[in-house]
């Protein structure tokens, strides 16, 4: 469990201050609702540091903030915005409320309501990527999880199912589950993604979600 560090929550304070000046630039057109890129990039450089330093880069408060912004290019859309804004003001929560220890973290209930809604949300837009990833960030910590309860090292999805089913921590069904998962995020990362339909995609998370509840608890 970590302290509650004055420090950490006076950085949080300045975040929540730097959100509402970016909030204030909102521009609406015919076309969409953005927000202004410079403050934008400014507060998302301060709040990526700062779920480094408190959470890790493995954490899912970091690594579904990370795959969000990355995804911004030229067009700093206020959705987008508002998407990375709960992430941060969920992990205060977490923070704050004490609820850091591994598992708590991994299983916190905004992260994964986050992971489905906005998977719904990307697909409906098309951006199979984005969904995907965020799907596989959830399906890593998982294995991270297991892995260290059974003195396994870590490593990437595909290792990692290999040393667990070797274990015999799961069935060979789960294994080849995993497998097929991290075969599809391959794919994407590759561009290559082209070959899966919203639906697999879809699946893939509401098959990723069941694993966790049946492997975890």
């Amino acid at each position: 469990m970590l302290r509650l560090d004055f420090t950490i929550t006076r950085k949080f304070d300045e975040l929540a201050e730097k959100a509402k000046k970016v909030n204030s630039s909102q521009l609406i057109t015919d076309i969409a609702a953005t927000v202004d890129a410079k403050l934008f990039r400014e507060w998302a450089t301060s709040a990526l540091s700062l779920l480094q330093q408190v959470f890790g880069e493995e954490s899912a408060y970091f690594r579904s903030f990370q795959s969000v912004y990355s995804k911004i290019i030229n067009i700093t859309y206020k959705e987008s915005f508002d998407n990375c804004r709960a992430i941060v003001q969920s992990a205060r929560d977490d923070f704050e409320g004490g609820g850091l220890t591994e598992i708590g973290l991994f299983l916190d209930h905004a992260v994964l309501e986050y992971l489905a809604g906005r998977t719904s949300d990307y697909l409906q837009r098309g951006d199979k990527t984005t969904a995907c990833i965020l799907a596989s960030v959830l399906l890593e910590q998982a294995l991270q999880l297991i892995c260290g309860n059974r003195s396994l090292p870590v490593g990437s999805i595909n290792e990692m199912n290999e040393a667990l089913f070797k274990q015999k921590a799961y069935q060979i069904g789960s294994y080849q589950r995993v497998k097929d998962w991290w075969y599809m995020k391959e794919d994407f990362l590759k561009g290559q993604g082209d070959r899966y339909g919203a639906a697999d995609v879809d699946d893939m998370l509401r098959g990723v979600q069941k694993f966790v509840s049946k492997e975890i608890g």
